[in-house]
């Protein structure tokens, strides 16, 4: 028999009653279609499991017996149990049914196997032998004459043939549809104690007895001669408990002392027991979960994951598990050869490890870097100058043959097969295997102390010193130590990633070079830690990080930039967590070796399997205001297994919730994020979350649909996400009826309001109708009186003005004085202008404005008629059609007065014709009157408008011009013409 290596540790995790598993004897596990994990114990009852909570069932929960002896699921998802006393317990999600003697079993005790077949019958088997349940009736098998060897029922499969194997203390029996086989002594069962039967996939069947593993051979059942091949298992000859054909088609064989058997693919077996990692050697039983881990029950040491198949632990071995490993390679014969800081060199060749020390040659047994050239030569630097390791012998070079410095601290071969050698106080050196060259300052080094070294894909040198990064080509080091990208000037390790960029790890972040820049790439909690100890890229195209805080792998897109990360640690099967600067290595079969605080480690990527299984997510719970409900008070239906109400309608204030869900993913459930959303509520997704609840308050009225889905460690989502409708009703008072009522009845009360009002109105309206005709009645009175006051005052004041003409006509006859005459003649013109306009006043029905029009052209005639001068005068009157008050039509009308008769007087002597011109505009954009009044007469002399000492009628030109608030001018057209502007008044 080939077994595998003690050395190597395999990576188990472990629950037990700490961790919330009732018993620590696991006697039976199953794997629900919800992803739910069935632990069925000895003496506590059985245990669901999501992965991170265990929730326990027992006979205070409706369980038939608490010391639990098997678990099978139907194809309706219920849970069959058996156990030693109490019949057999079927759990349907909500509550246990249990079944007796008086059901149809054998034996209310001591059953220990239940089965369920490919069409759903149940198999129950015991000491009192076997019943099956078909259709919800139990049958005994003997009542069918199909007897079976033995009573004492141990193990029931059914094979890819559909036979029903029945394995018995004394025997197998095998049922089909034809015939029953028996299996015993006499057909050559060397030990007929049947524990365990599993159909291999070659279609052998491999039988586990209390004596080892027998085996026969696919076909031979119905031969008259059973052939067996038992070469393979020799050796394992002690109790086995159970047999496994995993997801790999490995095959796994648990015993109840010698721990657990893995046969590979290739025949080879390895055996794992409490030397490599195991807790205990007794395994009752062995189980493959969806996802591929496989679980082990114990006798007395709970439960056992296995799934972390990546990485192999050397925990045990002597040298490899030194928790000063720094530095790693490999020999042309596949040795892994593993450098300490204290303890020399250890070559591990796959079975044991040899240590190598000062004695064996080595300069020091403080190992700082390793490699191995193609031709197979060995160099170590270490703290006490160059060592070789060539044909079985150390040689070690020191000061005395070249060496600058003894205090070596790397190494790099470079692509010419030049050695490089970093040093802790001279710079570096180059051998070419004849003589050793110093690079120092003076060569452009900015540090003597040398960190890390590094050859890029184009041939660069990159050196990393105590202050920053160098850089060594075509003969020339360039330094980069003043770069700002640098959070630390510390560099650790250097790599170069799969798209050509250079990146540097120091104590506080990474760097990245893309030949043109450097960018500091922020630590953070998934992608790592600020404390980098080491980086390689892999033949994969993988970065690696490791750090205090595990190692990561980083994938990296088309465009170079970070895709994913994906952390390991302990978790992970990374026990070390801690990795040691630049300790990493790349086997010729791609395997990564690793150097921790734990001891070296071996990473297989072949075993590094993405998880496409999605998680089983699931509603667990809904809660109203933070509290628990019995939701049989608000629905008949519940649903299977949550036993959340089918339909739920909740009242309006009902509107505070709480969403509990979750997702089995029984290989990294701390891994598990979730995404939710409430439609029509949330109009996306929210961002992924591990948390696992979520509460709406204050939702309003509406039909909702909660939506839940997760994630696993390689983020593969459901395809399909849990939901949950619920609705919230309208509260009474917004119900259509009651609005309807409501609409109608402030509909109506407007009406009622709008009738009174209107009643109301309406006399308030005939009161005021009556008291306005009254005072409207009373007003015009009062008006027509001040319109007759008004105009008898203008009468009389015509009338007087009137009676002072006369007055000074009679006086005039006293008189033979020419001059006095004309200035009687004079006298009686202005005022008569004056009388002209209250005459209009009163005549006309405004007693406030007069039209200018026509008391131009009256005032005009009248003029002419006065003066009988012997001239045919031509009036050119252009009048802009408006409304003067008194206050300015008395200047404007003795102006006109005025400027008329001095044309009548002086213009047209000797003239048979003549023509008067009167034009009064408004410019309705600057809101000013011109006023163009001329003659085309004889003229007067120019400049008789500016004197100061002008004639009379000048100066009362000029006055009534000043009281119109206007100006004026006189133009230079033939005879006399005079342009007067003012502003509108009043």
């Amino acid at each position: 028999m080939s077994t595998s290596l003690v050395a190597q540790n395999y990576n188990f995790e472990y629950y037990n009653v700490e961790e919330g598993l009732s018993q620590s004897q696991v006697t039976s596990i199953l794997q629900d279609d919800r992803g739910h994990l069935w632990v069925g114990t000895h003496g506590g009852g059985v245990c669901k499991f999501d992965g991170v909570n265990f929730f326990n069932y027992s006979e205070k929960n409706g369980l038939s017996g608490n010391i639990v002896t098997d678990l099978c699921a139907d194809k309706a998802g219920n849970i069959w149990i058996t156990s030693s006393w109490g019949g057999v317990s079927k759990y349907n999600g909500r509550k246990f049914l249990n079944y007796t003697t008086k059901d149809g079993l054998l034996d209310n005790k001591n059953n220990k196997v239940v089965f369920s077949d490919s069409k759903n019958n149940i198999w129950i088997g015991g000491k009192a032998g076997v019943v099956v349940n078909k259709n919800g009736i139990f049958t005994s098998l003997t009542l069918e004459n199909k007897k079976i060897i033995g009573n004492n029922i141990q193990e029931i499969i059914e094979d890819s043939k559909g036979n029903i194997w029945i394995g018995t203390a004394t025997g197998i029996t095998v049922i089909n549809d034809n015939k029953t086989i028996h299996l015993s002594k006499k057909n050559g069962l060397t030990s007929p104690n049947t524990k365990a039967i599993l159909e291999d996939i070659d279609g052998n069947y491999l039988i586990g007895t209390d004596k080892g593993i027998l085996k026969i051979l696919a076909g031979s059942l119905y031969h008259k001669t059973i052939e067996f091949d038992n070469t393979l298992f020799h050796g394992i000859d002690t109790i086995i408990t159970d047999l496994l054909l995993d997801k790999e088609n490995n095959i796994w064989i648990s015993t109840n002392g010698d721990g657990v058997y893995l046969l590979n693919d290739m025949g080879k077996i390895a055996h794992i027991n409490k030397r490599n990692g195991l807790i205990t050697n007794k395994i009752n039983t062995i189980y493959s979960d969806h996802s591929g881990n496989i679980w082990m029950g114990t006798n007395g040491a709970g439960l056992i994951k296995y799934s972390h198949k990546a990485f192999t632990n050397f925990s045990k071995e002597k040298g490899l598990n030194s928790p000063l490993i720094f530095n790693i390679t490999e020999d042309l014969n596949n040795n892994i050869w593993a450098g300490t800081s204290d303890e020399g060199v250890y070559k591990y060749d796959g079975n044991s490890a040899t240590q190598y020390t000062t004695k064996d040659g080595l300069g020091s047994n403080t190992i700082r870097a390793t490699l191995t050239e193609p031709n197979g030569t060995l160099w170590f630097a270490t703290s006490n100058g160059l060592s070789r390791y060539k044909n079985g012998a150390f040689k070690t070079f020191t000061i005395k043959d070249g060496l600058t410095s003894n205090n070596l601290s790397n190494l790099l071969l470079d692509q010419e097969g030049n050695l490089w050698i970093g040093t802790y106080d001279r710079g570096i050196i180059k051998y070419n295997h004849k003589k050793f060259t110093s690079f120092t300052k003076k060569e452009g080094l900015s540090h003597l102390v040398i960190h890390s070294l590094f050859e890029d894909s184009k041939g660069n040198i990159w050196i990393g010193a105590q202050n920053g990064v160098n850089k060594y080509a075509n003969g020339k080091i360039t330094s980069f130590a003043n770069s700002k990208e640098f959070c630390q000037s510390h560099i650790r390790c250097i790599a170069e990633d799969r798209h050509g960029n250079i990146w540097f790890g120091t104590d506080r972040c990474a760097v990245k070079y893309d030949g043109l820049e450097f960018k500091k790439i922020t630590p953070n909690d998934k992608v790592y830690s600020g404390i980098i100890y080491l980086m390689y890229s892999d033949s994969k195209g993988y970065l690696w990080i490791g750090t205090n805080n595990g190692i990561n792998r980083i994938t990296f897109d088309s465009y170079g930039e970070i895709s994913r990360v994906k952390n390991y640690k302990s978790k992970q099967g990374f026990k070390g967590v801690e990795c040691n600067s630049r300790a990493i290595f790349e086997d010729r079969k791609n395997n990564l070796w690793i150097g921790t605080v734990k001891g070296l480690i071996k990473f297989d990527p072949t075993e590094d399997k993405t998880n496409v299984f999605e998680p089983n997510i699931q509603i667990n719970n809904l809660q109203l205001s933070f509290e628990d409900v019995d939701w049989r008070n608000y629905s008949e239906k519940l649903t299977k297994w949550n036993n959340l109400p089918e339909d739920l309608v909740l009242d309006y204030n009902q509107n505070h919730l709480t969403f509990e869900f979750s997702a089995i993913n029984l290989t990294f459930p701390e891994d598990v994020e979730y995404r939710f959303r409430l439609i029509p509520l949330d109009k996306k997704w929210y961002s992924p979350t591990n948390k696992n609840t979520v509460t709406y308050s204050n939702l309003p009225p509406g039909d909702y649909t909660f939506k839940v889905k997760a994630r696993n460690e390689d983020g593969v989502w459901n395809q399909e996400p849990a939901f949950y409708h619920f609705t919230i009703t309208r509260p009474w008072f917004k119900s259509w009826w009651f609005i309807l009522i409501m609409i109608s009845i402030v509909f109506y009360g407007i009406y009622k309001i709008s009738s009174f009002r209107e009643i109301q109105q309406r006399k308030v309206s005939k009161e005021l109708e009556e008291k306005v005709k009254e005072r409207t009645t009373l007003i015009k009175m009062q008006r027509d009186e001040k319109e007759i006051l008004l105009k008898e005052i203008h009468h009389r004041v015509k009338n007087n003005m009137q009676v002072i003409i006369s007055l000074i006509s009679i006086q005039s006859g006293y008189t033979q004085d020419k001059v006095a005459l004309a200035l009687f003649e004079e006298a009686k013109n202005r005022i008569r202008s004056m009388a002209l306009i209250h005459e209009k006043m009163y005549q006309t029905g405004d007693l406030t404005l007069i039209d200018i029009q026509d008391y131009i052209i009256v005032l005009t005639n009248d003029l002419i008629d006065t003066y009988s001068i012997n001239c045919d005068i031509f009036l050119d009157i252009k009048i802009h059609k408006t409304k003067f008050t008194i206050d300015t039509l008395i200047p404007l009308g003795l102006l006109l007065n005025e400027i008329i008769s001095n044309a009548l007087k002086y213009a047209f002597k000797g003239s048979p014709t003549g023509k008067m011109t009167i034009h009064l505009s408004l410019d309705e954009k600057e809101n000013i009157y011109t006023l163009l009044i001329g003659d085309n007469g004889i003229g007067m002399p120019f400049g008789t408008l500016e004197k100061e000492d002008g004639s009379l009628g000048m100066e009362l030109v000029k006055i009534f011009v000043t009281q119109l608030d206007g100006e004026i001018k006189r133009l230079e057209d033939k005879g006399t013409f005079y342009e007067i502007k003012f502003p509108p008044r009043g």
